[in-house]
C-alpha cells in the first residue's frame, strides 16, 4: 500500500472511530468493538470497510425484508421473548444467541426495537459501502457477463400478451398517452457522454443520418432551426454519413459490490430521446391518473410514505433487481400505444458495444443511460401494479407510487403486485423490499418506526482532487445535518485535515462551506474585507469552477442550441442537475464549459 492510500485509510479509520464515540452511539459501542475495528482495518485494509463491514447492515435489514429466510432467533425482551430472524454474516463471530459479537450491544438493542441502535449499526456499517473504489478486471468481466446474460434471459422470457394484467396495464397507459403526440417534442443534446465520443462543443455542429430516425422525426424539422437554416446547410444533410444504431457500454462507480453499467447512446438518438423524456415528464406530472403517483423530480413523496409506513405499516416498499435491464422491448410494444412505440424505436439503439469488444443485440427496451429508459420503465411499473390490484381487489384507482424502480403499494396488496411484476418478466429484490415489520426504505430514505436511520455515506475519496473540495464540504454538511454541529466538531476537523486550509464556516448555505456558525477559523485562514456598498464583511474563499472557452462563432447551430436549451436548466427539489449543463446554459453562443476542467477560483463571499 502506497503512502497516499495508507493516509486515506488512516483517515477513514479515525472518521469511523469519531462517529463510534459520538454521544448518539456511545451507549451501543464498546471499547472492545473499537479495538476489534482497529485490528481488522489494520489486517484487512480498505476491503473491511467497503466489503465486509456492510454485511452487518445487510443482515439487520434482511431481518425485516421480504426475502428473509434465516432460522428464527429468540431474543429476551423483559418478560417477552421476541422471534427474530437474523442471518449472521460468516465474516463475523456470533455469540451463543446467534447475534454478532462485533457491535453485539447495538444488535441486542436493535432487535428489541431500539431505533437509535438500528441507526448506529446502519451508520457504522454502511458508511463506506458506496465509496468509489477501483475494481479488477475479473469483477468488471463478471458484471459484463451478467449484463449479457440478463439480456438473453429477457429475450427468452415469454408471457401471454392477452393476459388480464397486460391488457389492463395497456389500457391504463393508453388512457394517459392517447391524447398526446410523441412528435410534439423539444429535442436537445444532453451533457453526458455519447457512443461516438462527441465533445459537447460539437454536438450541435454535426450529425449522421439515420433512415429510421428520419422516418419518424424528420431531420428537416428537428435538426434545423428553420427553413433558412435548412437551405443554408442542405449540403450538410445530403452528405452526412450513415448512422449505425449502436450504443456503447461504460462502467461507472456504484458501490463496493461492483460498477454500474451505463449505456452511452449515439448523439442523434440522445438528441431525440431527451425531447421524449421531457415530454413524458410533463405528461405524467400533469395527468390526473399519474400526477403525484409517478414522480421524476420529487423523491420527497416516496420518502414521506416510507417514513409514515415505518410507523403504521400502511404501505410496503418494493425494489426491483436490474430494473432497467429487465424491461423487454416486447413488453414495451405490448403496453404502449403504437405511435409511441414507433417513436421509441426510431431513436432506440438496437445493439451495444461492451468495453471488451463484444457486441450485444439488445432484447431489453433500453439500458440505463438512454433518456427514455427512466420514464418508460416508471410508467410500465405503475401500470402493471395498478392493473394487478384492480384485477384482484376491484380498486379503480389504487395508491401506487413510483420513482424509478422504487415502488410503494398498499401493504395488503404487496404480494399480488409482486406476482404481477414477475408475470411481466420483472424481478422484485426481496432483500430490499419491506412489507411487514418496522422498517421501510425508498428513494434513499431509510426509516425504522418513524426514526430516520439513513446513513451518511462517504462516496468519494476525501481530499483526493480539486473537485473534492465541493464533495467534502457536502459530506461535512451531511454529518452536521444528521448529528448537529456540536457533536461532530471533531469529525469535521478530521476532514478539514485533508484540506490545504479548513473549510469556511457559514451561517447560510454556500458551496464549499460548512453550514455552521462562523468561527475564528474564517478570520485565521481567509482574508476578510468590509464591503462598503453592502455594509457587510466578506471573505475570500475557495470555489470550484469549470474553465470555459470559445469553440464556435455564432451561427445557425449556436442559435439552435441556445433556443432549445432556453429555460431548461433550473433547480429541482433534489438540487442542481449536472453542473456542466448549468454552466453552459448561462454562457453566450459559441462558449462552452470544458468537462473535467475543475479549477480553484477565489471569490469574495458573505458568509452570514
Amino acid at each position: 500500500m502506497d503512502a497516499g492510500a495508507r493516509k486515506s485509510l488512516d483517515l477513514y479509520r479515525e472518521v469511523w472511530i469519531s462517529l463510534a464515540y459520538n454521544r448518539r452511539y456511545a451507549n451501543y459501542v464498546t471499547e472492545r468493538d473499537i479495538e476489534t475495528f482497529r485490528r481488522r482495518v489494520a489486517n484487512e485494509g480498505l476491503t473491511f470497510l467497503t466489503d465486509v463491514l456492510p454485511q452487518l447492515g445487510k443482515a439487520l435489514d434482511s431481518s425485516w425484508s421480504l426475502g428473509n429466510d434465516a432460522q428464527p432467533l429468540y431474543v429476551l425482551d423483559g418478560t417477552k421473548t421476541l422471534k427474530i430472524q437474523l442471518p449472521v454474516p460468516r465474516d463475523f463471530d456470533a455469540c451463543p444467541l446467534g447475534i454478532p459479537v462485533f457491535l453485539g450491544k447495538a444488535f441486542r438493542a436493535a432487535l428489541r426495537g431500539d431505533s437509535q441502535a438500528v441507526d448506529c449499526i446502519r451508520q457504522l456499517s454502511y458508511m463506506f459501502y458506496k465509496l468509489d473504489v477501483n475494481f479488477d478486471r475479473k469483477v468488471q468481466a463478471d458484471f459484463l457477463d451478467r449484463f449479457e446474460m440478463t439480456d438473453r434471459e429477457v429475450g427468452e422470457f415469454r408471457y401471454d400478451a392477452q393476459a388480464p394484467v397486460i391488457k389492463l396495464a395497456r389500457g391504463l397507459i393508453a388512457e394517459v398517452l392517447h391524447k398526446e403526440d410523441p412528435r410534439k417534442i423539444t429535442p436537445r443534446h444532453g451533457a453526458g457522454a455519447t457512443a461516438c465520443r462527441t465533445p459537447n462543443s460539437e454536438k450541435y455542429h454535426g450529425f449522421r443520418y439515420s433512415q429510421k430516425l428520419d422516418d419518424f422525426f424528420s431531420y428537416s424539422d428537428y435538426f434545423f432551426y428553420n427553413a433558412t437554416h435548412l437551405s443554408d446547410e442542405m449540403a450538410k444533410l445530403e452528405t452526412s454519413e450513415e448512422l449505425v444504431p449502436m450504443a456503447r457500454v461504460c462502467l461507472v462507480p456504484k458501490d463496493s459490490r461492483g460498477p454500474r453499467i451505463i449505456s452511452c447512446e449515439p448523439r442523434e438518438f440522445m438528441y431525440i430521446q431527451q425531447g421524449l423524456m421531457n415530454k413524458l415528464y410533463q405528461i405524467l406530472g400533469t395527468h390526473y391518473l399519474t400526477k403525484g403517483f409517478v414522480n421524476f423530480e420529487d423523491q420527497g413523496i416516496n420518502r414521506a410514505l416510507a417514513y409514515q409506513s415505518s410507523i403504521d405499516g400502511t404501505y410496503a416498499t418494493l425494489d426491483l433487481t436490474d430494473a432497467s435491464d429487465r424491461v423487454s422491448l416486447a413488453l414495451v410494444r405490448d403496453l404502449f400505444p403504437l405511435d409511441w412505440v414507433e417513436a421509441f424505436e426510431a431513436c432506440r439503439s438496437e445493439r451495444t458495444l461492451l468495453p471488451d469488444g463484444r457486441i450485444v443485440e439488445l432484447q431489453k427496451f433500453a439500458p440505463m443511460g438512454s433518456s427514455v429508459c427512466f420514464p418508460v420503465e416508471a410508467l410500465a411499473f405503475w401500470a402493471l401494479a395498478c392493473a394487478q390490484i384492480r384485477i384482484t381487489s376491484g380498486i379503480l384507482r389504487p395508491d401506487v407510487y413510483v420513482y424509478g424502480d422504487d415502488i410503494i403499494v398498499p401493504t395488503s396488496q404487496a404480494g399480488i403486485v409482486v406476482d404481477g411484476l414477475h408475470y411481466a418478466g420483472l424481478k422484485v429484490s426481496k432483500s430490499k423490499s419491506y412489507v411487514d415489520g418496522p422498517f421501510r426504505e425508498s428513494c434513499g430514505g431509510d426509516y425504522h418506526k418513524g426514526y430516520n436511520v439513513t446513513p451518511v455515506r462517504i462516496r468519494e475519496a476525501i481530499g483526493a482532487s480539486i473537485s473534492s473540495i465541493a464533495t467534502d464540504a457536502d459530506l461535512c454538511n451531511s454529518f452536521v445535518a444528521k448529528f448537529g454541529a456540536e457533536t461532530v466538531a471533531s469529525l469535521i476537523n478530521l476532514i478539514d485535515s485533508a484540506q490545504p486550509v479548513p473549510f469556511p464556516r457559514s451561517g447560510i448555505p454556500q458551496p464549499c462551506c460548512i453550514l455552521m456558525e462562523p468561527s475564528a477559523s474564517n478570520d485565521v485562514f481567509y482574508r476578510r474585507k468590509w464591503n462598503h456598498s453592502l455594509q457587510r464583511w466578506e471573505y475570500r474563499i475557495r470555489r470550484v469552477s469549470l474553465r470555459t472557452s470559445v469553440r464556435h462563432e455564432p451561427d445557425w447551430c449556436e442559435l439552435l442550441r441556445k433556443e432549445l436549451t432556453r429555460g431548461s436548466f433550473g433547480r429541482t427539489t433534489e438540487g442542481y442537475e449536472n453542473r456542466l449543463r448549468i454552466v453552459e446554459s448561462s454562457l453566450p453562443p459559441g462558449y462552452y464549459a470544458e468537462p473535467h476542467s475543475d479549477q480553484i477560483k477565489w471569490d469574495w463571499v458573505w458568509l452570514g
